[in-house]
């Protein structure tokens, strides 16, 4: 079943051992999260969209099934609300992506909590 931005917010709440909320862009155009693990990946998107799950991350995205349309936007033009919710320095938007599915949105989260230290 597709998943829009409404959706992620409500399955988001429930991996709260996973991933925080981190900014909320005073528009409310944007929501950054940030995971719990050791590279602490942030991914923002617009928790308002009922079409579709839009994500931009701060990491090269994996290549799973429902994760579609990646495409590399560091140093394109993109909306100044993710400015506003990315941490900075490596956390910035670097890559948008469509997710299709709670259970691609799942398999996204779990792949970055999966990274090791390696830096």
């Amino acid at each position: 079943m597709k998943i829009t931005g409404v959706d992620a917010v409500r399955v988001l709440q429930t991996l709260t051992d996973y991933v925080d909320i981190h900014k909320k862009d005073n528009n409310n155009k944007f929501w950054s999260y940030k995971l719990k693990s050791a590279k602490r990946t942030e991914f923002a998107f617009d928790p308002k969209t009922k079409e579709g799950l839009y994500v931009r991350v701060d990491r090269e995205p994996p290549s799973l099934p429902g994760i579609t349309d990646i495409e590399r936007i560091l140093g394109k033009a993109t909306s100044t609300a993710l400015d506003r919710v990315f941490s900075g320095g490596i956390h910035k938007a670097t890559y948008k992506v469509t997710i299709e599915t709670e259970s691609a949105l799942r398999a996204f989260i779990a792949h970055y909590l999966s990274i090791e230290i390696t830096q």
